[in-house]
């Protein structure tokens, strides 16, 4: 048995009985040991047990049934000592269940199944800190919950490895407490990587630095721990690590938190750490020695089956005991039971009966009389209904009735009025002709006064008068209008004369120039001056006599005026007199009148009826004579009419008709583009009935057959896609392989600086990539064809061969097209060590098998596997969680798939604002207030020069209590909020913009959701689409936008520090969550996130609302028997590889026996060997793979009735383009003439010439989609018209049968058909537009990353020459050999012989080897016998080294031994940290180290 850990420490404790506070963290400093006779009892502060609470439903067996050997408790029944974790639930170790545990009662598993793998983890962290206190002889700080903590800072790491290196190697600690240094941290935890690498752990235990200080994979820190225990108790420095799983008790909040934090991180096999050791170190395993628990259930295990039989067996004695007592009761009182339920269903019968017929004979007299009332209520609410009925419209009787009376009055008094209106023209015609009379009276009256002579001269002399006074009023007012203009007229004078003076100046000047004309101006001034002064001379003496006429001609007006006026006013005076007297008879005449015309009034008021009587009898006569002679003339005239209607109507539309022709010739080019607009218009309407209708015409059909044809453009661009194709996934592969190579080159020169790696791999790396002429392609197919490969070619293949190319070629194309295989392979490949670079290995197969979804078909299949991938991953979770925080791998395989369209996409919505960050040097988005008050202070302390008194280091709410940096820190956040609102709108508006494939993704996430969880809300759904949407295809764009050509340069610190706090807003709005206590800094920006979770929720939600695969791609469950697979390129070792990983997980992948995958790889009996380095270079190359289909002869279902779709659809095409008709029924009844004949034999002849054009133009191309074949006329040429027709008849009479089409609607469903492959068509084209500029853009990006590699990698070669060139520097100069010496003699040897190797051969003794310490021993030779054997190494090649070992016992010289060494296994065995190297098939055993050391020394 082994020793109980801790049993022999010297602190005079056994560690391990604080197993309590450990676990939970919480119990005083000042503990006391308990008792060694009280085991069992529990401590006081003891937390709750990783079980529920008692459940206080209790069951009846459990009160009622007693079961013998099962106790209540709290000890595990026959494990003394151990604690239960639940009254009766038992705890499941899901790695290695013990028998014992499954024979308990309960089932504990089941209900906390998710919350064991934290129990086992936090049991094995217990046991590590056991062990480290154990080592260090004193208690940690921390319990087992909070150790993680503790470790991070690699404190606790450091002591450990100074216990056992001292303080000489471990010098200074960085102690937690100093805040200043915590940047130190790394070096504790480096002294810990120093120590454990020099104890020998191998690096496949070691953690790396960044698992523990940022947490990403701390249960490695721990399995590190639990190797070292036991590498250390294999050395005897140390105690191995107990086992503590079953002994500690944890809170379920304990439980649920540790298991969140170990979301997404493997977990490492804790119970097999001693084996996974010594396999590595290559020793043999440690022998365990069986403890009591290990053999209880051992034998629990071999009884197993005679314990459950004995089970079975008394449970089933129970239960017949049981039935066998309930039967008996129920046979003693058989007998009283059926009469005692007789007679109660009697009582019970006639109760009822009696009590329902009680209740009818109660209720016949009340409901008549109910009745009654009834009937004598509703007819007396009737009549009174009636009465106030009546009532209510009595006022409205009399006020119609009083209307009635106005109607007729108004009536009456109309008809009296119309009486008089009839009348009206003979009153007017008497009342002119009395007015006539009257006023020719009057004028006779007049003209008589007016004729005697004195009044005629008295008017002629007050008309001269009223004519002279009008005339002096008009000359009155010229005058004033003159006398008022006067000075405007002098102005405009005087403004005219100096015009006319400016003029003559300007004249006078331009003559002057001129002496002629000077002289004759003078002349003409001279005359002028003359004549000017005679002029005035006359004016003067006319102005002197002016006023004398005036005056005369006044008096003579004066006195002419005088004289008419008095005799105006004579005649005047007499005429008053006569205006008198005619006045008043005027007035007499008019009162005759007055009095006559009453008098005639009255008369015909007495005669008027007699009158209008007579006038309208008169009218009558007169319009019944007019009617009748028209009539009469009418019907004599009918023929006549005719024939000059006939005439007008003619010449109307000659005249109409000519002008309209006029009309149209004058605008016959308007006409023209009225037609074309037309004909346009129809066009697209028979278009966007195509491409939207459900019902196609046939004009439609045949307007837009011509669709349907593959033309020139078509092929040329289905040849340029292909080769797009094949240099894209060529590219691809190569720059792949150009990154590795870099990779690898990067690495190996650096390795080769720290002696690790050496120069001859450089070199070959070097090779690899230098050009691959014809010769160095026949070397590697020799390879290959040598070792019987079936890659060789086609030309070097035996059967063998043959036929394992043509199962790897089905077994890629069952992979292709059934993604469930590799689906179940990514959950099967662990995601740790070895399993990592399997991962990396699959991801880069399964791109370069899908071709990276360049293709319809790839790309279609490429998100059929996704889809599988996505719902395996969500029914295999326990809760959302597990899905939020999960870490597929085929999410690295979709973000290589989508990298290309989704850099497009990320520069399209967040270039703009990524830049105007970056750009921005003064923008600060640091929203911790300890920074920002930090920060503050040391720009107070710059400024001044002289140190702060204030703390610089305090904690954020201190440091918000600051003013000034409470002011910064919202202003921080507002920007903050500001940006992130910004990105939040610029991500939500890009909807139409995201790539279908991520949009697919998410929609196959959301829907996989709503099936395994469809109570869960929106805001759940959409965080996990987030996590695939934004955390994995934005987020990176904003973090590193430069690696998305967002940016041309690197990211700055600060900008890239902003970019970080936008991120971390966008990440916590995409989860859906508030900031939490975890990050204070963000919880004031709470309600924002929140109106941004339910914008970015709506828009998730929005962005998984795309149509299935089938749909977007048109694809359907046989797109493989009509879509040719495109080859794949790939290497040998990749085929291979994929081989080994399919036959190693097949049980899991493929279960059945029978099954397709199982088939195929039965056949190809095992992966191929590796062999050499040769081999293994020549298999690096990269193949063409072609795909095919190892089950195409499986029959479709439904593959006749396709046949007859496909035939008639060929057939009614042929008739249409033939026999055009409005339907096509009408074309089907159609006869077949000559003429048809001859139209179908030009219609042949013209295919077969477009046919044989295509031909010499290319290799025939193969059909991308299946629509497409149905068209071709190869299996109808052959064929008459006739026969056509007769054959479309049929296969459509057929299709009438199957119920698909019927001859009521005309056969549409055909032309259906047919427009529906006309759309796909188009489709196909738009697409295969879209592949071609896709395709174009990466060849773009791929050939400028292509040129940066090479590059690099120029450079490395540049340095590797350097290199070669400072090796080889001082490798041909001679030694100087002291004489007579062992290598003296050695070398003499060596030339005699002419076999001195290139770079040297040194001859040594084994005793002195021996002493150096670089040999370590040599089997069957004492260390005694080392003086009689020598050794030899040589080298004759770059890194290879030849070691020969030469016995000389009684002066023989024998050769013992011979093995060549290469440089590369040296160092490889070197970073493997593998002290010694066996020799010579294990003959000797050398220092690695100091060989290598000898080996540089010389």
């Amino acid at each position: 048995m082994n020793k109980k850990y801790g049993s022999n420490l010297t602190a005079g404790r056994r560690l391990g009985r604080h197993l309590p506070r450990i676990a939970s963290g919480d119990a005083e400093d000042d503990w006391e040991e308990h008792k060694q006779e009280k085991p069992s009892e529990p401590e006081p502060r003891t937390p709750r047990t990783i079980g529920h609470s008692r459940s206080p439903f209790k069951s009846r067996f459990d009160t009622d049934t007693v079961v013998t050997g099962v106790t209540d408790s709290d000890e595990v029944a026959g494990i003394h000592g151990r604690l239960r974790l639940s009254r009766d639930r038992r705890l499941d170790t899901s790695n290695t269940p013990l028998p014992s545990s499954r024979l308990t009662r309960g089932l504990w598993a089941d209900v906390q199944r998710h919350l064991l793998q934290a129990y086992e983890y936090l049991c094995h962290v217990g046991e590590a800190q056991q062990w480290i206190e154990g080592c260090l002889g004193e208690e940690l700080e921390f319990g087992v919950v909070e150790m993680e903590e503790g470790l991070r800072n690699g404190v606790v790491l450091a002591r450990l490895a100074r216990v056992f290196q001292g303080e000489a190697v471990v010098r200074r600690i960085y102690d937690a407490n100093a805040p200043k240094l915590d940047f130190r941290h790394s070096d504790n935890i480096n002294y810990f990587f120093n120590f454990v690498r020099e104890v020998g752990l191998p690096e496949t235990f070691v953690f790396e630095l960044t698992d523990l200080y940022e947490k990403k994979n701390l249960p490695k820190v721990i399995y590190c721990i639990h190797a070292l225990s036991h590498l250390l108790a294999r050395r005897g420095m140390a105690e191995r690590i107990g086992n503590l799983v079953g002994h500690l008790q944890f809170s379920d909040d304990q439980l649920q938190k540790t298991q969140k934090g170990l979301s997404g991180v493997a977990m490492p096999n804790f119970g097999n750490v001693g084996r996974e050791l010594a396999k590595e170190i290559n020793e043999d395993p440690e022998v365990e020695v069986e403890t009591d628990d290990e053999r209880r259930d051992r034998l629990l295990l071999e009884n197993e089956g005679s314990i459950v039989q004995t089970q079975s067996l008394a449970r089933a004695f129970l239960v017949r005991k049981a039935v066998a007592t309930q039967r008996v009761r129920l046979r003693l009182a058989e007998r009283y039971v059926s009469k005692l339920q007789a007679q109660c269903r009697g009582v019970l019968a006639r109760r009822v009966l009696r009590a329902q017929r009680d209740r009818q004979a109660d209720l016949v007299p009340w409901a008549v009389a109910v009745q009654a009332v009834a009937r004598g209520l509703i007819a007396h609410r009737r009549w009174q209904a009636k009465l106030a009925r009546i009532k209510s419209i009595s006022s409205n009787v009399v006020k119609v009735q009083a209307q009635a009376r106005g109607v007729i009055q108004r009536r009456r008094f109309a008809l009296l009025k119309i009486a008089l209106r009839k009348s009206t023209r003979t009153i007017v015609k008497l009342q002119s002709l009395a007015r006539a009379r009257l006023a020719q009276k009057q004028h006779v009256e007049v003209q008589k006064s007016f004729g005697r002579i004195d009044a005629v001269k008295s008017v002629v002399a007050l008309q001269a008068r009223a004519r002279g006074a009008l005339v002096r009023r008009v000359a009155q007012r010229r005058a004033e209008t003159l006398e008022g203009i006067s000075p405007y007229v002098a102005g405009l004078q005087a403004h005219a004369r100096g015009v006319i003076m400016r003029r003559r100046m300007r004249t006078q000047l331009n003559k002057l120039q001129d002496v002629t004309q000077t002289v004759i101006g003078i002349q003409a001034a001279a005359r002028t001056y003359l004549a000017r002064k005679r002029l005035l001379a006359l004016i003067r003496g006319l102005r002197k006599a002016t006023p004398v006429l005036i005056g005369i001609q006044a008096l003579a007006r004066g006195k002419l005026a005088r004289q008419e006026l008095n005799e105006v006013t004579k005649k005047l005076a007499e005429a008053h007199t006569l205006t008198a007297v005619g006045g008043f008879q005027a007035l007499a005449r008019a009162a005759l009148t007055r009095q006559r015309r009453q008098q005639q009034k009255k008369q015909l008021e007495f005669v008027a009826p007699d009158v209008t009587g007579f006038q309208a009898a008169a009218r009558g006569a007169l319009v019944r004579r007019d009617y009748y002679a028209w009539r009469d003339h009418l019907y004599r005239s009918v023929p006549i009419a005719v024939i000059l209607q006939a005439m007008l109507r003619g010449v109307l539309q000659r005249r109409r008709f000519h002008a309209k022709l006029q009309y149209f010739r004058a605008n016959l080019s308007k006409v023209v583009k009225i037609q074309s607009l037309f004909r346009g218009k129809e066009t697209r309407e028979q278009y966007r009935q195509l491409t939207l209708g459900k019902n196609v015409n046939v004009s439609t059909i045949k307007n837009f057959v011509h669709l349907l044809d593959d033309s020139e453009a078509d092929f040329q661009e289905e040849i340029k896609i292909e080769q797009l194709r094949k240099k894209v996934v060529e590219n691809i592969r190569e720059n792949q392989a150009l990154e590795n190579d870099v990779h690898d080159l990067d690495v190996k020169i650096a390795l080769v600086v720290q002696n690790v790696k050496s120069f001859e791999e450089l070199i070959k790396a070097r090779r690899r990539h230098g050009a691959d002429s014809a010769a160095a392609h026949a070397a590697r197919a020799s390879v290959l064809a040598a070792h019987g490969d079936p890659f060789a070619g086609p030309n070097t293949l035996d059967h063998a061969a043959r036929r394992k190319l043509e199962l790897y070629q089905q077994l890629f194309y069952l992979l292709q097209t059934r993604g469930d295989y590799l689906s179940k392979l990514f959950l099967e490949i662990s995601p740790d060590g070895e399993g990592e670079k399997n991962r990396r290995l699959t991801e880069r197969i399964v791109l370069t098998l899908f071709g990276y979804g360049q293709d319809r078909r790839e790309d279609y299949l490429f998100l059929k596997l996704f889809q599988i991938s996505i719902q395996q991953e969500i029914a295999a979770a326990n809760s959302v969680v597990d899905i939020q925080h999960g870490h597929p791998m085929y999410i690295n395989i979709a973000v290589h798939y989508i990298r290309a369209k989704q850099v497009v996409y990320v520069r399209e919505i967040l270039q703009s604002l990524i830049r105007e960050i970056v750009n921005s040097d003064d923008l600060n988005l640091e929203v911790d207030a300890s920074i920002i008050y930090r920060s503050r202070i040391d720009i107070e302390e710059m400024r001044s020069g002289v140190s702060s008194s204030k703390p610089k280091d305090l904690p954020f709410y201190q440091a918000l209590n600051d003013p000034p940096t409470r002011a910064e820190y919202i202003r921080h956040l507002q920007v903050l909020q500001w940006w992130a609102d910004a990105f939040v709108s610029a991500i939500t508006q890009s909807t139409k913009r995201m790539p279908y494939a991520m949009r697919y993704l998410a929609r196959e996430t959301l829907a996989s959701l709503k099936e395994k969880f469809p109570d869960e809300s929106d805001e759940v759904y959409a965080a996990c689409v987030g996590r695939m949407v934004y955390y994995r295809f934005i987020n990176p764009a904003i973090i590193t936008p430069e690696t998305f050509d967002i940016v041309s340069s690197t990211v700055d610190i600060a900008a890239r520090k902003n970019l970080a706090q936008i991120s971390k807003v966008l990440t916590q709005i995409a989860s859906g969550t508030e900031f939490g206590e975890d990050s204070p800094s963000f919880v004031p920006i709470n309600d924002f996130v929140a109106k941004c979770i339910k914008q970015m929720t709506a828009w998730l939600l929005e962005v998984a609302d795309v149509p299935d695969a089938e749909t977007q791609y048109h694809a359907h469950e046989f797109l493989d028997a009509t879509v040719q697979p495109k080859p794949i390129y790939i290497s040998p070792n990749e085929v291979y590889a994929m081989h080994a990983l399919l036959a190693q997980h097949a049980e899991s992948i493929a279960p059945a026996r029978d099954d397709t995958l199982r088939v195929i790889l039965h056949e190809l009996d095992g992966v191929p060997h590796l062999g050499n380095d040769e081999l293994k270079d020549a298999r690096d190359k990269a193949i063409t793979l072609e795909l095919s289909n190892r089950f195409a002869h499986v029959r479709d279902p439904q593959a006749d009735e396709k046949a007859l779709w496909v035939q008639a659809k060929r057939g009614v095409l042929a008739i249409l383009r033939v026999q055009p008709a409005k339907d096509l029924v009408e074309a089907l009844m159609q006869p077949v003439t000559d003429e048809h004949e001859e139209i179908w034999d030009e219609i042949l002849r013209n295919e077969e010439i477009a046919d044989r054009k295509r031909s010499r133009s290319r290799r025939q191309m193969p059909s991308t989609t299946g629509y497409e074949s149905a068209y071709r006329m190869e299996d109808i040429r052959s064929l008459s018209f006739r026969e056509v027709k007769a054959h479309a008849i049929y296969f459509l009479l057929e299709l009438e049968k199957l119920g698909k089409i019927t001859r009521s609607d005309g056969y549409q469903g055909i032309l259906n058909a047919i427009a529906g492959d006309v759309r796909s068509k188009h489709r196909k084209r738009l697409q295969r537009q879209q592949e071609m500029e896709n395709m174009e853009e990466a060849l773009k990006h791929l050939r400028e990353r292509k040129k940066y590699f090479e590059e690099q990698i120029d450079s490395y070669h540049k340095y590797v020459d350097a290199a070669m060139h400072t090796m080889q520097r001082g490798k041909g100069k001679k030694r100087f050999v002291m004489p007579f010496t062992k290598q003296y003699f050695h070398m003499r040897e060596l030339q005699k012989s002419g076999r001195t190797p290139q770079f040297g051969s040194f001859k040594y003794g084994a005793q002195d080897l021996y002493d150096k310490g670089i040999l370590l021993s040599i089997d069957q030779f004492s260390p005694r016998q080392f003086d009689k054997i020598d050794i030899i190494i040589s080298s004759n090649e770059v890194g290879v080294f030849t070691i020969e070992v030469y016995n000389n016992t009684l002066g023989i010289t024998n050769r013992v031994a011979s093995q060549d060494l290469r440089m590369e296994d040296l160092l490889q065995a070197q970073f493997e940290n593998r002290a010694s190297l066996s020799l010579f098939n294990g003959l000797a055993k050398v220092n690695l180290n100091l060989l290598l050391y000898q080996i540089n020394k010389k």
